[in-house]
This record gives C-alpha cells, sequence and structure tokens, in this order.
C-alpha cells in the first residue's frame, strides 16, 4: 500500500476480514452488479474500472449530469428557455405540455423549481391566439 492510497481501499485477505466488513462487501458487489445489469450500450464501459459502487454512481453523475459548470450554464439555459416557452403553431396540445414538463423536469434536475401555480400560468400564456378560438367553442 502506498501512502497515497486511502485505508479503505487497502488490501486485506478474505481470511482477515470481519464480519461486519464482509456484509458491506457484499452489498457493495450487489450494487455494482445491479448498475452495471442496468446500464445500456456504451455505458458500461465508462464505469468497468470503478471499484466501488459510489464510484459507479459519481461516474454516472458526471457523465449523465456534468460538471458543476456545465450543470450551472444548463441551468441558466433552460431557465432562459422557462421564460420564453411559447406553443408552436404546428403543435397539439398533448405536444405543448409534454415539451413543457420535460422542461420543468430538466430545470428540476438542476435544482431550479417553480411554483405549481406560476408553471400552470406560463403554459397557458404560452397558447396562442388559436387555441382562444378553440376553448370559446
Amino acid at each position: 500500500m502506498s501512502i497515497d492510497t486511502p485505508e479503505h481501499y487497502a488490501i486485506k485477505e478474505k481470511s482477515k476480514w470481519s464480519d461486519v466488513e464482509k456484509v458491506v462487501i457484499l452489498k457493495d458487489a450487489k450494487v455494482r452488479n445491479i448498475l452495471h445489469n442496468s446500464l445500456e450500450n456504451v455505458m458500461p464501459n465508462r464505469v468497468i474500472v470503478c471499484k466501488t459502487a459510489k464510484d459507479i454512481c459519481d461516474a454516472l453523475e458526471t457523465q449523465c449530469q456534468g460538471t458543476m459548470a456545465i450543470k450551472k450554464n444548463m441551468r441558466v439555459f433552460l431557465v432562459q428557455e422557462y421564460e420564453q416557452f411559447d406553443a408552436k403553431v404546428d403543435e397539439s396540445i398533448t405536444d405543448i405540455y409534454d415539451r413543457f414538463l420535460t422542461m420543468l423536469n430538466d430545470l428540476s434536475l438542476v435544482g431550479k423549481e417553480y411554483e405549481r401555480e406560476d408553471s400552470n400560468t406560463k403554459v397557458l400564456r404560452a397558447f396562442s391566439e388559436d387555441w382562444d378560438t378553440h376553448a370559446s367553442i
């Protein structure tokens, strides 16, 4: 073991493992197995070198959500997209609402959430004047 190696990474013979260590190692192995089996396509290749389930989770988080700087930029972009949200001419109500919900979910992932009343008002105001005619009918 080198000086830079943390103590919890020290190699220990299996015969010297305590009962608690055996349980912890077994749980970690099960979680790693679940994570590896649940990943699609190229993702397992990106985490195969990870030693613990925590390492896998950290690698996946960075891979899928990016670094803190990327998250901050994404948040700014998504807030701007929210503020400028508008229905497209050729979209159905379902498409508009699905796109809006996807945007709200993405905002939630980067730590920005809006009150339900504000969101409802926002999506209703996004509809074009053509929808006023449909609503009146």
